[in-house]
């Protein structure tokens, strides 16, 4: 288990290593997209509705091996879950607001209502995440450990 932590570890800190790289890769293909194709922005906007996606699976995992309650545990999809909506809104969002402009303004409306409660959110996870495993560490609190 302590191989397979060490390894989920340095996965991510090599995604992070790559990081600035590709952002900047990232804001140039926006500004390419803006200024000639709008529709490249759809591609774009999913592509990183993946990559949180991705990340959120990569901390649920990781987290998991610490877990020792079973209601931590379970709260710990929840955060899970809540990656997979916010992606799914920001992915939906930019389609329908390039494709069907009222629907993608009632789509941006939830999407801005989820943003605006997301500390709040992720409050309460943190706080259930203590109640049940005091003892269980941070996301970056385990990268940091682990290096």
């Amino acid at each position: 288990m302590e191989n397979q932590i060490q390894q989920e570890v340095r996965w991510v800190k090599r995604i992070r290593r790559i990081g600035v790289p590709v952002l900047v890769l990232y804001v140039l293909s926006m500004i390419v997209a803006l200024l000639f194709e709008k529709m490249l922005l759809i591609p774009l906007m999913w592509s990183v509705a993946l990559f949180l996606i991705f990340m959120g699976h990569t901390q649920y995992r990781l987290l998991r091996h610490f877990s020792t309650h079973p209601k931590s545990l379970r709260w710990l999809q929840v955060e899970y879950v809540d990656t997979w909506i916010s992606a799914i809104l920001m992915g939906t969002f930019m389609t329908t607001l390039l494709t069907t402009e009222s629907l993608g303004f009632g789509i941006g409306f939830l999407f801005g209502i989820w943003g605006l409660t997301e500390k709040y959110r992720s409050r309460i996870i943190a706080r259930q995440l203590k109640q049940y495993d005091p003892d269980i560490p941070t996301y970056d609190e385990v990268i940091e450990r682990m290096s």
